[in-house]
């Protein structure tokens, strides 16, 4: 600090005194090399450069130095003003620039790496990024709050939503820099509806670029696997989530604690790949009670797991044309489970495929399609079960305003192999504005004890503050 404070006076003195000293007469200056002011603004320059004066001998009076010794004159007409910009002595420093009201989720560009995702390191947005964190890890943390509220009208009476409006959930997002280059992210979820008191979703640090293209999460979080689990609820583009990722995967999301390398592996041309390899430790699992007590709804188990589990995904995107990209990604779990009905424990292995398409028109117009197919192998005692299920889905964004949507899902019971459940969904969101949306649902479903149903639920979702985790 002192040097920097020295050097900085020293610069500014010789300066200073350099355009006091009398210059050797010279040439006749050309026309159109010589700039006339008025009097007033050569006063305000001078009054500048007093105020810069000023400045310099308290960073020095600070330091416990001497100040540098007043300049004999002042600039003459025609030199350049002194800074005042960001990065000038006395100037404040620039504030750090805002995160955005919503970032877009980590999807592939046309041509390039993900939207939303970090830039890896290398690459020509990587230093900006850098940049960015560095200013950033001393701010005031991002704080944002996200609230749904759901109202349901059913034909199942099984159902204990029916003809009620619930709070659905409320999120508490608590994000910002603890070092250059390492991020905090820390999400807390209350569901007063269920009785929930409030829980640590997510939690977990995100070092950047520990090589080039190379980032690790260490703590609580999602697991990368299948294209939603990534996502927050409030984030998905449906109410209700397709009925293969609630029986397979999980209710809401496959959550662990533990830590995840995510590569961006060197491709070219307009080629994006990622692989993310993760460990984590499960939540207690669910009891098979829990899943099978008539004569609440059938719902299947998840995945279950009862330890340690790992997973590994590999995700890819390219470009088609300017207005279109395809993405295709493959995903793998695998952990101890507690057992199911009748079963002892054993292992469970989850794959699944997903398959996404994107064209976008004139400005915020799009269309996307997707598609995604999930297994679940129990294995008890060398004795094997599978379940299986699938769901293809449409929307269609006219504006930034309203967009329309169609789910088809069709799945397996992991305790009840032989029994599935199927439903066709219309969905409509009504975006007021960045921060508030409405969305209806019809669907129409089979299920076991139900093979006709037809539900409608409404969504309210609103949220104040940054709100910048991942979006679709």
């Amino acid at each position: 600090m002192r040097f920097t404070v020295l050097l900085v006076a020293g610069l500014v003195g010789a300066q200073f005194a350099a355009w006091a000293q009398p210059q050797p007469p010279g040439p006749p200056p050309a026309p159109g090399d010589t700039v006339t002011i008025t009097r007033a603004e050569f006063e305000e320059w001078k009054a500048t450069v007093k105020k810069l004066q000023e400045t310099v001998q308290q960073l020095q009076a600070q330091v416990g130095q001497p100040a540098a010794p007043a300049p004999a004159g002042i600039a003459p007409p025609g030199a350049p003003p002194p800074p005042s910009g960001p990065g000038a002595a006395g100037a404040p420093p620039p504030p750090p620039p805002s995160e955005p009201a919503a970032a877009p989720t980590a999807v592939a560009a046309p041509g390039g790496p993900p939207s939303g995702a970090p830039a890896p390191p290398g690459s020509a947005a990587a230093p900006k990024e850098e940049a960015a964190a560095g200013r950033h890890y001393l701010s005031l943390p991002d704080i944002s709050l996200v609230v749904q509220s759901v109202g349901v009208l059913s034909t199942d009476q099984r159902d204990a939503n029916r003809n009620r409006v619930f709070e659905r959930e409320a999120e508490i997002g608590i994000q910002g820099w603890v070092y250059p280059n390492v991020k905090a992210d820390c999400f807390i979820t209350m569901d007063p509806s269920q009785g929930e008191a409030a829980n640590v979703e997510e939690a977990y640090l995100t070092y950047l670029g520990l090589k080039p293209g190379l980032n690790l999460q260490v703590g609580r979080k999602h697991v990368p696997f299948d294209r939603q689990n990534l996502l927050h609820n409030h984030s998905w583009l449906y109410i209700n989530p397709p009925k293969v990722l609630t029986n397979l995967v999980a209710t809401e999301s496959l959550e662990g604690d533990g830590l995840n390398l995510s590569y961006v592996l060197p491709t070219r041309g307009n080629f994006f790949a990622q692989l993310d390899l993760g460990t984590w430790t499960a939540d207690p699992p669910v009891l098979p009670s829990d899943v099978t007590t008539p004569p609440a709804l059938m719902v299947g188990p998840g995945a279950n797991f009862s330890d340690k589990f790992s997973t590994a995904r590999l995700w890819t995107s390219s470009a088609l044309s300017s207005t279109s990209e395809l993405e295709v990604g493959g995903s793998y779990a695998q952990g101890p489970t507690a057992g199911l009905v009748n079963m002892g424990d054993g292992t469970a292995a989850l794959s699944g495929v997903d398959v996404t398409y994107r064209h976008f028109g004139e400005g915020t117009a799009r269309l996307l399609l997707r598609g995604e197919e999930v297994w679940r192998r129990e294995t008890v005692d060398g004795m094997g079960t599978t379940a299986s299920g699938y769901y293809l889905f449409g929307n269609l964004r006219n504006d930034k305003y309203a967009s329309w949507g169609l789910l088809y899902d069709w799945s397996e019971f992991p305790q009840a192999p032989t029994l599935h459940e199927s439903a066709l969904s219309l969905i409509y969101t009504k975006q007021l504005s960045e921060q508030y949306y409405l969305r209806l649902e019809g669907t129409h479903g089979s299920r076991p004890g139900d093979a006709n149903y037809n539900e409608m639920p409404l969504q309210w979702c609103w949220g104040v503050g940054p709100h910048t985790h991942n979006l679709e």
